[in-house]
């Protein structure tokens, strides 16, 4: 039997408190999309398996607009604020990511030929889960650019 203390705990906790889950393969909405000036690829795909805390994240774009015309990276996180470091490029990333509310939010600092480059990333599913949403904040020498990113669940 349940305490009733239980019961009335379990009723509180609400769907909106639960934090989402991005695990799906997710395909780029262009026209929804907002690059910010950079090259938008032909196609992109997010492969994403989310377990909390871990989370792993295979890209693959294609297209004119990017180097050679298929680029597939794949990087690894954790959801509860400890620095994760992973390869893109030639680059060592280090980010960190957590939990504001339902938005996952991830930041990101590299060193770059053109000195040092800063990253945010908000993440967020819209449409009952089948569309996700990353908007992107680019901070370097050259001042500040911001993306947004719209992708349907296949």
């Amino acid at each position: 039997m349940i305490p009733i203390t239980a019961l009335v705990l379990i009723s509180m906790a609400s769907p909106a408190d639960a934090k989402p889950n991005f695990t799906g393969k997710w395909v780029l909405d262009k026209e929804k999309s907002d690059f910010g000036g950079y090259p938008v690829p032909d196609t992109r795909i997010e492969l994403i398996e989310h377990e909390e805390p871990h989370l792993k994240q295979t890209q693959t774009q294609k297209g004119k607009a990017v180097p050679g015309g298929e680029q597939i990276t794949e990087r690894h996180y954790t959801t509860d604020g400890k620095e994760n470091v992973n390869k893109i490029g030639p680059s060592n990333v280090k980010s960190t990511s957590k939990w504001e509310g339902r938005k996952l939010v991830t930041v990101a600092e590299a060193q770059t030929p053109n000195g040092p480059l800063k990253i945010t990333d908000v993440w967020e599913l819209a449409d009952g889960g089948k569309q996700m949403i990353m908007s992107r904040i680019f901070k370097n020498a050259d001042g500040e650019r911001n993306q947004k990113r719209v992708f349907q669940k296949h």
